[in-house]
This record gives C-alpha cells, sequence and structure tokens, in this order.
C-alpha cells in the first residue's frame, strides 16, 4: 500500500511538471480596417475565420483598424445580420502589419481589394495624400488643389490605376504642405469638374487617402463624390 501511494503521488508530480513546462501558444495580431465603397449597397458584417471583426458597415463608411488574429487567412463580408455572402477569399497577413479591404462597385459585381498600408511618417512639416479612383466609366482625371492658389496633386489618374498599375507607384503617397484647402477633380487637362471635396484639412504628420467614388449615372447619395480617409 505504501508502495502504490509512492507510485501515485509521482506520477501527480510528473504530471504536475508537464503542465508548468507547457507553453501556451502565442497569438500574433495585425490590424485590419473595412471601407465599404459600394454605392447601392445594404450594410455589411465583416468575418475572419469566420469570427465577426465588425458589423453593419454602410456605404462610404470607413472602419478604425481592428486588431485581428494574423494567423487568420479566411475573410468573408455578409449582407448585415444574415448569412448571405457576398465576398469571400484567403489572407495571408503579415503580424503587426496595417491593412485595408475595400469593396467596391455594385452589389450584383461587387469586388475587393486588401492592401497592406504604409505607415511611413510624412517628412517633418509635411502630410502625406495619395489618391484611389473607383468609378468605373470615369474620364483619365487631374486632382487639384485650390487654396493660396492652384497646384495639381495627381495628373492622369484612371479607375483602379492604383491596383492595375504594374509598378503600384499610384500607392504611393506624395507629401504636400498641411492646411485646409478644396480638392477637384477634373477631366485630365481641362477645367470640366467631375467632383469635389470641399474644406479638406490636411494636419502636419498625418496621411490620407482621397478616393472617387460613386456611379458614373448615379444620382443623389449614389452619385459622383470625393471623400477622404484617415489613414495615420
Amino acid at each position: 500500500m505504501k508502495k502504490l501511494t509512492h507510485t501515485f503521488l509521482f506520477v501527480l508530480l510528473l504530471l504536475s511538471l508537464i503542465s508548468c513546462n507547457k507553453t501556451a501558444p502565442v497569438v500574433t495580431m495585425t490590424n485590419l480596417r473595412f471601407i465599404n465603397l459600394s454605392p447601392n449597397s445594404s450594410p455589411f458584417d465583416v468575418y475572419v475565420n469566420s469570427t465577426l471583426i465588425v458589423g453593419a458597415v454602410s456605404y462610404s463608411v470607413a472602419t478604425s483598424y481592428i486588431p485581428v488574429d494574423a494567423s487568420g487567412s479566411s475573410f468573408s463580408v455578409n449582407q448585415s445580420g444574415t448569412s448571405v455572402n457576398y465576398l469571400t477569399g484567403n489572407i495571408s497577413f503579415t503580424p503587426n502589419g496595417y491593412y485595408s479591404a475595400i469593396v467596391y462597385d455594385s452589389m450584383a459585381i461587387l469586388k475587393g481589394n486588401i492592401f497592406i498600408d504604409d505607415r511611413t511618417a510624412p517628412p517633418a512639416g509635411k502630410s502625406f495624400v495619395r489618391f484611389f479612383d473607383y468609378v468605373s466609366g470615369t474620364s483619365s482625371l487631374d486632382i487639384i488643389r485650390t487654396d493660396t492658389g492652384t497646384t495639381k496633386l495627381f495628373t492622369g489618374r484612371t479607375y483602379l490605376d492604383h491596383i492595375n498599375s504594374s509598378t503600384n507607384a499610384n500607392f504611393v503617397y506624395i507629401p504636400i504642405n498641411p492646411g485646409s484647402f478644396s480638392a477637384t477633380a477634373v477631366v485630365a487637362g481641362t477645367n470640366v469638374q467631375v467632383a469635389q471635396l470641399a474644406n479638406f484639412t490636411a494636419v502636419a504628420g498625418k496621411s490620407y487617402t482621397i478616393f472617387l467614388n460613386g456611379f458614373t449615372n448615379g444620382t443623389g447619395p449614389q452619385g459622383i463624390f470625393l471623400g477622404s480617409v484617415n489613414d495615420k
């Protein structure tokens, strides 16, 4: 009986040591935001690895960056509050990265892209800005800044050229002087206005994306407009 007791205590001690030495799995995180640029969409719910990360994202809304498990790979966009799935795919996340997931075009042909955001700080005393065109059928565009003078921020920009460019050069931010100004999209090489973002304010040390969105023949909330999101 004494021998059995000693054996039993030894087994308990061994199990205790194994339990104490077991290393908990390390969860690495990354950061994801979602931007709904589908003009005729209902609100969307966004899932990573079947886990809801943000719900009821309406048209033209950009969420804040949300921490998600970097080991996650499946990504899906559902009609809010339902199991109706509009987009699904797999993502290879980089730990501690910052990603933007954007859906665009009409609900009937909904498209999306996910890209990693550049978090590099602007030069001292400057702001960063970049431009994305999400309106199918638009002419080549110039983006003009108007405040104390008139400056072309971007020239000859076209639909999805930030995605389709072979060099991805159009993903790159440009440094600008901070301040409040109007940004206007015009047909390239002309003064024909397509849309305007009035009273846009760029703050030193911050980064922004200006985007063109809407339908070419849309009216009201679905008409073409210039919007912006704060990236950093």
